[in-house]
């Protein structure tokens, strides 16, 4: 017929666990269409549980653009797709495996979800489709088997980025809504917010739907007014929930809608604003000790206040996912591992939802104002020379130190960065961070050059600005390292 694609030419092979393709490996057959496979499998090379999908449909190459787009993704929520391995028969796409439980799992075993859950789910969804949107990436129609909930009530998101131009996401919206609305407890109290906010996110007859980035914003407000202590009130007896007018409550709760949000606009003016993060601090020229003795006369520079926070190196991401791959290479370090492909930190995908939702990871209280971690040399690298400067020299790092510029309490365990005076902070303290040239250890002087780590971390014992680490490979990631940007003073 003609104007119609075509199928790959040859016939699928005969899949069975063993079949290995490429670096992948088939273990358990999960699903099976008429256009693809969908494996759980292994990468052999580092022994990780993979989700792969052989497809073998019709439109090939626009399976190949989508899986490119979904490769670039990485939010902490949409579930990570690794690469595409094209054979003759069929490609392989690679993908992270996501809890098995979802929404539409949910709605067959008659789970219903509390307000407070509903909120989170919103929260963490609407936070990926709005980062979607504000990259300008299209997105194939959200369904309610995308959506994935862990044993930890961790809310994740099949990847559903894809190439070509966005186009209108009503069809999203209403089945996103629709989803969560059958499922929300309509007797448990904030369940009348809740059926508010999702007509205001599938938008109704007589008022446009809100934004993805609104939508996040009222749940993480309703959220906060559900973990609020509450007053002590006369208990009544359950309504039915087939007695429920669903208009009713909706139009009731349209106006406590209205009055919440103006009480806390209200309220948002009043607060203390928060200490400025991207502060740059002139060191000035001088006489400054040199780390392994004496002194030496250095120019002054310009460096950032505090360490690179977790919402700073978000953007950096977002800014990678747009560029292509000439322009990625540009900001490499020359000495880069050609298997060094990503600016992801490791477990990025556990902390950043977490930070956007302040609370706790690994003991540690997380915010977007808390440093960045788990980077290894070849991201802080990218970082620093994407920003327009370069990782500090161990000695520009002892002049920072011993300047007047630095803040004289240096000592953090851990926290949001930086401090109210125009000084450098997080010297001693949250994380140690990368230095911009690999460095000979005194203590061992016949060694090379090793990569090197400056001032102490919230994992220390002391509290030393001036302490210094030798590690035996740049691609070291920890939880107490991350980094800060040099920058030329300005002419």
């Amino acid at each position: 017929m003609s104007g119609c694609a075509q199928p790959l030419s040859n016939p699928l092979p005969t899949l069975s666990p063993g079949f290995q393709i490429g670096d992948y490996v088939l273990k358990t057959l999960l699903d099976k269409t008429e256009e693809e496979q969908v494996w759980l499998g292994e990468q052999i090379s580092v022994k990780r549980e993979v989700e792969i999908v052989c497809y073998y449909g019709a439109n090939s190459e626009q399976f190949l653009a989508n899986a490119r787009v979904k490769a670039q993704v990485e939010d902490g929520i949409l579930g990570l797709v690794y690469e595409a391995v094209p054979t003759e028969e069929f490609i392989a796409l690679a993908r992270e495996v996501l809890p098995n439980r979802s929404l539409s799992t949910l709605a067959q075993e008659g789970i219903l979800l509390s307000p407070l859950e509903v909120t989170r789910i919103i929260d963490q969804v609407t936070g990926a489709l709005d980062s979607l949107e504000k990259r300008n990436i299209a997105q194939e129609p959200l369904q309610e088997h995308h959506i994935r909930i862990s044993d930890k009530n961790e809310v994740r998101l099949y990847n559903i980025a894809q190439g070509g131009e966005p186009t209108d996401d009503s069809n999203t919206r209403k089945a996103f809504a629709g989803s969560l609305r059958k499922l929300l407890e309509f007797e448990k109290p904030g369940a009348t917010r809740m059926a508010t906010l999702l007509d205001y996110i599938e938008g109704t007859e007589t008022q446009e739907a809100i934004s993805w980035s609104q939508a996040q914003t009222l749940a993480n407000q309703v959220e906060g007014q559900l973990n609020a202590p509450a007053e002590t009130a006369p208990q009544s007896q359950a309504t039915p929930k087939k007695s429920k007018n669903l208009g009713t409550i909706i139009a009731a709760c349209l106006v406590i809608g209205v009055v919440a949000l103006a009480i806390a606009f209200v309220s948002s003016l009043k607060k203390e604003p928060k200490i400025e993060i991207g502060r740059i601090i002139i060191v000035p020229e001088g006489r400054y000790p040199r780390p392994d003795g004496g002194f030496v006369e250095a120019k002054g520079f310009r460096i950032d206040a505090n360490e690179v926070t977790i919402g700073q190196y978000s953007e950096f991401m977002d800014a990678w996912l747009k560029m292509s791959e000439k322009e990625q290479s540009k900001l490499w370090h020359e000495s880069r591992p050609e298997s060094k492909t990503t600016v992801r930190p490791e477990s990025w995908n556990d902390f950043f939802p977490i930070a956007r939702t302040q609370t706790q990871w690994n003991g540690l209280d997380m915010s977007l104002d808390c440093p960045v971690m788990n980077v290894d040399f070849w991201d802080a690298w990218a970082y620093a020379k994407w920003k327009g400067g370069r990782l500090p020299t161990e000695q520009e790092w002892w002049i920072a130190a011993n300047s007047s510029a630095s803040a004289r309490e240096q000592g953090k365990d851990w926290g949001p960065v930086g401090g109210a005076e125009e000084k450098i902070y997080g010297l001693a303290g949250d994380v140690a961070e990368w230095a911009g040239c690999f460095t000979k250890n005194p203590a061992f002087p016949i060694e090379s050059a090793k990569p090197t780590v400056l001032g102490s971390s919230h994992k220390s014992d002391g509290k030393d600005a001036l302490t210094r680490e030798w590690l035996d490979d740049p691609s070291t990631r920890r939880d107490d390292i991350g980094f800060r940007v040099l920058y030329p003073v300005e002419q």
